[in-house]
């Protein structure tokens, strides 16, 4: 059917079960979850989200398409004159004509005329149909131009705001016959065609972004700060003139943080946002965290990114008194840490309250944690265990009322456990995010302890099965240790697909090193593949849109930075790699990598120079293996969990092994699990494996991990319920 035929207006509630049904019949849609929607969900998302405007494209009575404008998305929230724009979907038999682009322009119109400023969304890199048209809006990276842990890029477009300038300070010069409802069109900057993430440049100490709009005989340009939109020139002719002499940017305000010890915990609360968050002695990043409450629906918050509050500090002797004005009262919150418990109190005083209810998001940062409810524990992660709705969060996993919810760490004992009642309500958004609803004069606590089994955390809970998630019989722990004595290798040159590379045999194992696309291109084990490559070609892989090898090293980001978290192994620019043949791997200014061999197959070790910024020392691995393959990761003591849940999804461990198509295992284990830990992931492109290391700022770092091939699952099972080496982290004194 012809897509001229399809008619773009706003929504209406009774559009709900037709968006629903759009969105549970395509997987491709951009807030998709692992269940049936229903209408009532559109409408609780709608409400939550603060819905600036929704469009939809309806053809002969049915929804076939989306595009919406919100305040919110639940990771990340915006201030008033922006919108984050989201759930832009057509069905594909209206793709492909101009329907995208008059969405988009009633849109633009639509938000500029209402003040917006700025557009703000995320895409997939390796999305080729979406990210071109963002492009062409003006969009521009914000932050790393590498897919963050959810996947997507940020982009921003601020072409609203230069379409008011441009119209405040020449509209008399602009021709009757141009509508500037498409702005984009008459983009004369080439910002669609520049490599995606050097769209600005650095002008007198200044990043800054020029963009240029064309309108007959008129050129407007423009040059603006890419991260927060401040115009900082503006000029019209034919040519550019000369750089203008920019004022320096603003510093900052600082960012007070008040801290309280109790034991090995350690709670801060940060000014800026109301931030609340609890730190151990021997975990990387915090283990718990908590937004500041906001007042709704719509719930303007986002564990991510969240609007700045104006928060007073008053110190209690257990922790702290924060308050937050508001027009009409003061929000409280009293915050104390007392015996390894986390103690929330929140209340109202002054006017009536704006909603009767608040939220709080309650994230865990135990990320290898089991998690732990009514039903028993499993092991769970993003997309595993329950469903993700971090994109839609009217879908999310709903409690019973004061059910229980709880995180437990095997290697550790670390726990998190939140005791809640009615009339509360609260939610599962992904394994490690608790929406919390309450109302406004409520209290809360969550406790925070050590424990050796998770009955200790959670009592008759037992191992709980689910889709794609199997406990398989084992005996007791392993006292055993794996052989990983270094075996002398053999380097030699060799030519392969017409590339050099250097070749090292060692036992059963025959490893073929690429310099120029920086990693393994092949490895053989007893004559069988154990890694899967491009090799000689490059090629996207998940959300990575440049994979070269079969096992690489980069230096990324820290795991628990809440605005990006660990992104693919793509880098944001090409590292030139020599290989050394004295220490048998590669190297670079900042950073090189090794390996040796063993009995059963390799060790990795990473060496990085000093950096300024706490980081990771990451190798990532891509196992020959089936898209939806068999990995196996411990639970609880002496247990082992089978995942094969199909579809794209994630799990942090310590140990892991994935079946070979030959019915073998590749296995690995961290050796430092205070601060290294693996990140599984299963995705549309087949498995992909981050071992991390923590590398902290101002001195050198260096990881070593061994890599073996099993030969079946008996031996994966031995291998991962060995005793682990490490003693549980105690909370107290």
């Amino acid at each position: 059917m012809a897509s001229s035929e399809a008619v773009i207006r706003p929504y209406t509630p009774q559009d709900a079960a037709g968006i629903a049904e759009l969105y549970n019949r395509h997987h491709d849609v951009p807030a998709w979850v692992d269940r049936e929607l229903t209408p009532e969900m559109v409408l609780a998302e709608f409400a939550e989200r603060g819905t600036v405007l929704f469009l939809v494209v309806e053809e002969a009575g049915e929804v076939l398409g989306t595009l919406g404008m919100f305040r919110a998305c639940g990771m990340r929230v915006v201030p008033e004159n922006e919108v984050i724009g989201s759930m832009f979907y057509l069905a594909p038999r209206i793709r492909g004509g101009m329907l995208a682009g008059k969405l988009f322009s009633l849109a633009f119109r639509t938000v500029r005329d209402q003040g917006v400023e700025a557009i703000r969304l995320t895409v997939n890199p390796s999305n080729q149909l979406a990210l071109p048209l963002y492009r062409q809006l003006g969009c521009v990276v914000v932050g790393p131009a590498e897919a963050d842990e959810d996947g997507d890029i940020e982009m921003v477009s601020w072409m609203p705001k230069i379409v008011t300038r441009l119209r405040e300070e020449h509209g008399h010069l602009i021709p009757a016959d141009l509508s500037m409802t498409a702005a984009w069109r008459y983009q004369a900057d080439g910002i669609a065609g520049q490599e995606l993430g050097k769209e600005s440049e650095l002008l007198q100490g200044r990043t800054v972004l020029r963009t240029a709009l064309s309108l007959g005989e008129l050129t407007f340009r423009a040059i603006l700060d890419p991260d927060t939109g401040e115009i900082l020139h503006t000029e019209v002719g034919a040519e550019p003139g000369p750089d203008p002499v920019l004022p320096p940017r603003p510093a900052g305000p600082a960012e007070p943080v008040f801290s309280h010890r109790s034991g090995r915990l350690n709670l801060t609360v940060r000014h800026s946002d109301g931030a609340v968050r609890v730190f151990h002695d021997d975990w990387v990043g915090p283990v718990l965290q908590e937004t500041w409450p906001v007042f709704g629906p719509a719930y303007l918050t986002g564990w991510r990114q969240a609007l700045r509050h104006r928060i007073t500090v008053q110190p209690l002797p257990d922790g702290w008194l924060a308050s937050e004005r508001q027009p009409d009262g003061t929000l409280h919150r009293e915050s104390r840490l007392v015996d390894g418990a986390l103690y929330q109190r929140v209340w109202w005083t002054g006017g009536p309250a704006p909603y009767e209810r608040l939220r709080t998001l309650v994230v865990n940062g135990l990320r290898s944690a089991l998690l732990l409810d009514d039903r028993g524990y499993r092991p769970a992660g993003r997309g595993l265990y329950p469903a993700n709705t971090a994109d839609y969060q009217g879908a999310r996993t709903r409690l019973r009322p004061g059910g229980a919810v709880a995180w437990w760490e095997p290697r550790t004992g670390l726990s998190a456990r939140v005791h809640w009642s009615e009339p509360a309500e609260a939610g599962l958004v992904t394994d490690s995010l608790l929406a919390l609803d309450h109302p406004s004069d409520y209290a809360y606590h969550v406790e925070l302890h050590d424990a050796d089994r998770p009955q200790q955390v959670l009592p008759l809970t037992g191992p709980a099965p689910d889709r794609g998630l199997a406990l398989r019989p084992s005996g007791p722990l392993h006292e055993a240790e794996e052989d990983l004595t270094v075996e002398q290798a053999a380097w030699d040159d060799r030519e392969v697909a017409r590339r050099p590379v250097h070749r090292m045999v060692s036992g059963d194992h025959t490893v073929l090193l690429d310099a120029a696309a920086g990693g393994i291109a092949s490895w053989q084990s007893a004559g069988k593949p154990v890694l899967g490559t491009p090799f000689p070609r490059a090629r996207a892989f998940a959300r990575n849109p440049r994979w070269r090898s079969g096992l690489w090293v980069t230096r990324q980001g820290t795991r628990e930075d809440e605005n990006h978290g660990l992104g693919w192994g793509s880098e944001a620019d090409p590292v030139h790699w020599d290989f050394d043949p004295a220490a048998g791997g590669l190297g670079s200014p900042e950073l090189s990598w090794s390996l040796a061999g063993h009995p059963t197959g390799i060790t990795v070790t990473v060496r990085a120079q000093a950096a300024a910024q706490d980081g990771e020392l990451v190798v990532w691995l891509t196992p020959t293996s089936p898209k939806a393959p068999e990995l196996l990761v411990p639970g609880g003591p002496g247990e082992v969990w089978s995942l094969d849940k199909p579809g794209a999804w994630q799990r942090w461990t310590d140990r892991v092994a994935v079946r070979l198509p030959d019915g073998r295992w590749l296995a690995t284990a961290t050796q430092d699990p205070g601060s290294a830990q693996i990140l599984v992931r299963s995705t549309p492109s087949g498995p992909l494996l981050a071992l991390v290391a923590r590398h902290p700022h101002g001195r050198a770092g260096s990881a070593h991990w061994p890599v073996s091939v099993l030969a079946d699952a008996d031996a994966a099972e031995r291998y991962l319920t060995r005793q682990p080496h490490s003693r549980a982290l105690s909370t107290e004194h």
